[in-house]
């Protein structure tokens, strides 16, 4: 319709408004029935007509005692289906939604006084639906022969930049409130209530999807207390319409204004009725693939939603998704953090005393704990003259009368595979378990628990087997909720039981040791070589790992150094030498397994850097060689190695690639039966090298293949675990090669049929660099007429007395102290030569002592060498930056010691030939 021809439906009118004096007369006009008689309208009114109808923006006129409304296009947009039954009629029958807000300013300007106002939240309805906008408007006195007559409207929509403006501060204001939560609920809380406040919604939540994709739950939600909250409920998608679900699960967000007008969502208002919403938006959250949360937005009536609104609620989904994500993350660390104090304490418990009850005691709180269980107990496999039945030795989190309750386990069909050893049992709910109808009459298993039981809904056992395969007993775990224990949660408890398996075996072992003090030693050692591989069986976390190297440091050191020095000192006595030289090659065997662990960890989490150069392969196999020259010797096998007559060049990290090599030689030697055969070949065809490396040994069956470069992966072993290690060499290999942007390859006929492995690299044709002229030849010293005085530091006395032994053997003077102020006392009285100082002192740390070492002129020249566990490139940076000259990590290479202390002798008899020749 044309803004001309909405004159015609203008009606005369005489009746009087409301609120104005009835005395005063209102001048009539005559109705006009087409644009071309417009013109027997006063000149005023005709001009003020005009200027309405060219108008872009929206306007209109009200007049008259009854406000009669007259309007352009540009306002009959804002009128929808109102329009043309709007023009003539008094505007607060069009407008009741918005007269009562109106009417103090439409007064106003009839009374002569124009009004303005800026930014105003207008809530109106059109074509059936509530909208929301934001309008600057200005409300003007009409004039006629000198008397006013009516209210111009002029009207600006600022929806847009309104919007903006408020959505750039919700989203400061969101991001200001997320930023400080750590709980996920939290997180989900605040968004939806400054969402739903904000868009003026009646409810606002987060609905997390289950991981078959079938049913919506809601933890909490957000509501303006005009509709009921979904909190604690779950529903049926399917139930909202299969298309609006595909859409969902496709990642499309649902916009429905109204579901009665959707022919989606009609044939399924049931399910929306359920819910109490009439309009809603949900954006779908979409994880690995498929549809892991809703957002929604709930209203009870029709909503016209705008895109503005949509993309609001798209944008908090998304940031708030990413919120809660960190979250988790964050809370799973922190629960990871708790389990590694827990397992740690639980070690330190170990460590400090062999009293069984006091052991049990411990790792029966820790597995209560650490699987999150109500209460938990150790059953003791005991011998008595029915033959074997279990009795409760220790329990945590109920009282024992309790327990003693419930009678001793029985080997019923849900406690036999505990008990006998042969696996863990985990049920989500007992009560629903076929196993348990075991356990009594069927008609007990079906009403629930027993009277008088405790209430368990969630149940673990898990057995305790010692080193000899001997069933000791079982640690049981409930739970009054069901679905409290995880796969995760039996891994775990599954390392506390060998924890537990380990300190009775140890306690056993103890009692006998204390018969000899020879025997007493050789046990001591086994138990902390049993405790420290539970615990690194234990645990895979990458960040533990690091952690439990540097602990398994420190036992090492004085087993090292006690090793050294009874083969210096009883070398004629052969059985001496013999148990010393083992104690020698198990601790070395046991650093090479540290080191893996360590570089593992530093691979995985790209921490590795590579000192890349140009070297021939052909060297690299040889140095492998000598590496694994031991083991093949040990075991007898015969080695065909077949190398190019031309260099291999490859760009490379010599030290690594060598690394890579012998990793899969030992593998190689390790699983291959005495005396066999193992064959290296290197060829280099097409810019591309592949080094094969093949036995006779074991093999692999076919399921092992895919995972054999896997951490922790290993084939099937004995209960004596002959073969050793952890399953981190192949990793590693597969690791550092890919590092060098090459790829590695297993294969096996069989059991029992041998096994060959390939490694690829691309080769560069450039030379390695040949170098300069050989080093200078070192500076001659003279001899220091007297002995090398050193001071030790260590808290450790065990660590620090051996090697203050070892050292006096070798010639040296030393001095040991315990803790660093007493090492402070003594280096300014002794003015030592060198100190060897660990880092992890009680009172103030190693880098602290050097620092204060380094300010005080008696030990400015002394050299300060850092002997700790901690070994990774971080603290050696740091030990350097705090005035350590050296740093040596537990347990010691004496080569390496001996070096360093020759280099500080010889610096020491340069000082003093000065003053001797003086």
């Amino acid at each position: 319709m044309s803004n001309e021809s909405s004159l015609s439906l203008l009606t005369e009118c005489g009746a009087t408004l409301s609120g104005h004096a009835p005395q005063r007369p209102w001048p009539v006009f005559p109705s006009v029935k087409t644009a071309s008689e417009s013109d027997s309208w006063p000149e005023g009114m005709q001009a003020i007509a005009d200027l309405i109808v060219a108008s872009h923006f929206p306007m209109a006129i009200v007049w008259g005692p009854e406000l009669r409304l007259f309007y352009n296009d540009a306002y009959a947009d804002l009128l929808g289906d109102k329009h043309p039954a709007a023009l003539g009629q008094p505007f607060p029958l069009v407008r009741p939604e918005l007269w009562p807000r109106l009417q103090p300013y439409i007064l106003d300007a009839l009374a002569g006084q124009p009004v303005r106002f800026e930014n105003a939240l207008t809530d109106f309805y059109r074509n059936g639906l509530l909208e929301r906008r934001y309008f600057s408007a200005s409300i003007t006195p009409v004039r006629h022969d000198g008397q006013i007559i009516g209210a111009y409207f002029v009207l600006s929509d600022c929806t847009s930049r309104v919007l903006a403006e408020q959505r750039h501060a919700f989203h400061l204001k969101l991001s200001e409130t997320l930023r400080g939560l750590v709980d996920a609920v939290h997180v989900m809380e605040a968004a939806s209530s400054l969402t739903g406040e904000y868009l003026g919604v009646g409810r606002v939540g987060y609905g997390e999807v289950d991981a078959a994709g079938r049913m919506v739950s809601v933890d909490r939600d957000w509501t303006d207390g005009s509709i009921a909250s979904l909190a604690g409920e779950s529903r049926e998608l399917d139930g909202f319409g299969p298309a609006i679900i595909d859409g969902l699960r496709a990642g499309r967000t649902l916009r429905l204004d109204d579901i009665a007008l959707d022919q989606r969502a009609a044939p399924y208002a049931a399910g929306y009725a359920s819910i109490c919403a009439r309009a809603l938006i949900s954006v779908p959250l979409i994880e690995e693939g498929r549809l892991a949360a809703i957002f929604y937005l709930h209203e009870q009536r029709a909503r016209h939603w705008t895109d503005q609104e949509v993309a609001l609620a798209e944008d908090v989904a998304r940031h708030t998704r990413e919120v809660v994500r960190r979250a988790r993350v964050e809370e799973s660390l922190r629960d990871e953090k708790r389990v590694l104090e827990m397992v740690n304490r639980t070690g330190q418990a170990l460590a400090s005393t062999l009293d069984l009850d006091t052991l049990l005691q411990a790792i029966t709180d820790a597995g209560t704990e650490l699987a999150g269980a109500r209460f938990g107990g150790f059953f003791y496999n005991a011998r008595d003259e029915q033959g074997d039945r279990l009795r409760l030795y220790t329990l945590s989190g109920a009282l024992r009368e309790e327990f003693e309750r419930l009678g001793e386990p029985r080997t019923t069909a849900m406690f036999r595979p505990t008990f006998e050893g042969k696996a863990t049992v985990r049920s989500d709910d007992v009560t629903r378990d076929p196993r348990y109808a075991d356990l009594g009459p069927v008609q007990l298993a079906k009403a629930g628990m027993p009277a008088g039981h405790l209430a368990v809904r969630s149940f673990l056992a898990v057995p305790v087997i010692s080193r000899s395969g001997e069933m000791l007993g079982g640690l049981l775990f409930g739970h009054p909720e069901p679905g409290m224990f995880t796969e995760r949660t039996e891994r775990i408890v599954a390392a506390v039981a060998i924890q537990a398996a380990i300190a009775m075996d140890n306690a056993r072992l103890y009692e006998v040791a204390q018969k000899s003090a020879q025997e007493r030693d050789a046990l001591l050692q086994s138990e902390r070589a049993a405790r420290v591989q539970a615990e690194r069986l234990s645990h895979t976390k990458d960040e533990f790992l690091a952690m439990l190297a540097h602990e398994l440091r420190n036992p090492l050191a004085p087993i090292s150094s006690s090793a050294s020095l009874l083969s210096m000192q009883f070398k004629d006595e052969p059985r001496i030498r013999q148990t010393s030289t083992i104690i020698s090659r198990q601790v070395r065997h046991m650093s090479r397994l540290i080191d893996d662990l360590l570089d593992v960890s530093r691979v995985t989490r790209g921490l590795v850097k590579l000192k890349l150069g140009v070297v021939d392969f052909r060297d690299i196999v040889s140095g492998a060689l000598d590496q694994a020259r031991p083991l093949i010797d040990e075991k007898a096998h015969e080695v065909a190695l077949a190398l190019p007559p031309l260099p291999v060049y490859v760009r490379g990290d010599q030290t690594r690639l060598v690394q890579s090599v012998t990793n899969v030689l030992n593998n190689a030697a390790k699983y291959t039966q005495k005396g066999g055969r193992i064959a290296l070949a290197l060829e280099s065809q097409d810019g591309r090298m592949r080094l094969t490396i093949s036995d006779n040994g074991s093999g692999m069956p076919a399921e092992l293949l895919p995972n054999v470069f896997d951490l922790f992966t290993q084939g099937a072993r004995t209960l004596a675990r002959s073969q050793g290690g952890l399953g981190l060499g192949l990793t590693l290999v597969k690791r550092l090669v890919e590092l060098h942007q090459g790829e590695v390859g297993a294969h096996s006929d069989g059991v029992g049929l041998g096994s060959s492995f390939t490694l690829a690299l691309p080769c560069v044709d450039a030379a390695p660099d040949t170098g300069g002229a050989g080093a200078a030849p070192a500076t001659e010293g003279g001899q220091l007429d007297r002995p090398l005085r050193l001071v030790l530091v260590d808290d450790n006395a065990d660590a620090v007395d051996s090697l203050s032994q070892l050292l006096n053997v070798q010639g040296y003077r030393t001095a040991v102290e315990y803790d660093a102020r007493s090492a402070l006392r003594r280096a300014r009285a002794d003015r030592p030569d060198a100190m060897l100082v660990d880092i992890g002192l009680p009172d103030i740390d190693g880098y602290h002592l050097a620092e204060q070492l380094r300010a005080m002129p008696e030990t400015r020249d002394t050299v300060l060498v850092a002997i700790t566990g901690y070994g990774q490139a971080r603290d050696r940076e740091r030990a350097i930056e705090a005035g350590f000259a050296h740093h040596l990590v537990k347990p010691v290479d004496m080569t390496a010691l001996v070096r360093v202390l020759e280099s500080v002798e010889a610096t020491a008899a340069r000082a003093q030939a000065p003053s001797a020749a003086a």
